[in-house]
């Protein structure tokens, strides 16, 4: 659906290969963007704003868990995928799919993933036409679905498309009562000459949490340009997402309070449960 909106840990590092080829792409995924979208940014001044986040050490921490649940795992699905950041390492382990509602994304993630199907599908709403073992949904993503019904929704998705052995794992977004409403936050990345700020307000409307995002991205070809975008995510507990996985039809649920940084849930498809159905 999307990816996260502001959890930014630990240095970034672009592997060599794809560093050149998103570096020619970045005139082309600048150009895409339309009013209509949720994020306004570019694909590349998405990865420039979230350059200090340790994808790599994210992903190897990933691989780590998945080994430790089960080594005979092979293939992946990435909700919220985002411009493929965490596929670009784990596709050197694992066949690696990944889902988006954001196209500009998706289109990098396929630079960073060339033998990896991406699709433009919406994450409480998605039928493909394949099962994995493990489906992953990073970064707070999870706080798009909104709703505690949207939630079990997506979630239930997750599981159709499971097979008997599969895995869920899920980082969190923000609880209810961590969310600092009326509070402001800044981050500012800078590359080759390109600058980019963003400042965030936030509040809190009932269940959901919402962010205006105010960005000035400088570069010395185009000068200063000021871009506005809008989030809105849901605010759930840990109780709420315990109970949701539970309800999508998953068990052995399982919360580390360290995951990434910002807490991680696992659950497995039932023991004598059957796999997902996806869209057969």
């Amino acid at each position: 659906m999307r990816r996260g909106p502001g959890i930014v840990p630990g240095p970034f590092v672009f592997h060599r290969s794809v560093r050149s080829v998103l570096d020619g792409f970045t005139d082309q995924v600048r150009s895409i963007s339309t009013d209509a979208a949720l994020y306004k940014l570019s694909a590349h001044d998405y990865d420039l704003l979230y350059s200090q986040k340790d994808y790599e050490r994210e992903a190897h921490t990933l691989r780590e868990r998945l080994w430790r649940i089960d080594a005979g795992l092979h293939s992946i699905l990435d909700v919220a995928c985002g411009t493929g950041a965490h596929d670009e390492i784990l596709c050197q382990y694992y066949e690696v799919d990944g889902l988006d509602l954001h196209a500009p994304f998706l289109e990098c993630a396929r630079l960073r993933n060339p033998g990896g199907t991406y699709h433009e599908a919406d994450m409480c709403d998605f039928r493909l036409d394949r099962m994995y073992d493990a489906i992953l949904c990073l970064f707070g993503s999870i706080g798009y679905t909104q709703t505690y019904g949207h939630l079990v929704a997506a979630l239930r998705c997750c599981r159709d498309h499971l097979t008997q052995r599969g895995v869920v794992i899920v980082e969190p977004w923000v609880e209810p009562e961590r969310w600092q409403s009326d509070h402001v936050w800044q981050t500012h990345s800078e590359r080759a000459g390109v600058h980019i700020t963003r400042m965030t307000h936030g509040h809190r409307m009932g269940g959901i949490c919402a962010m205006d995002f105010y960005y000035l991205i400088g570069t010395p070809a185009a000068g200063i340009i000021h871009q506005q975008e809008r989030h809105e995510l849901g605010l759930f507990t840990k109780e709420h997402i315990r109970q949701a996985l539970i309800e999508a039809g998953l068990t052995h649920v399982d919360y580390d309070a360290d995951g990434l940084g910002h807490g991680l849930y696992t659950a497995r498809v039932p023991e004598s449960g059957t796999a997902g159905t996806g869209s057969g």
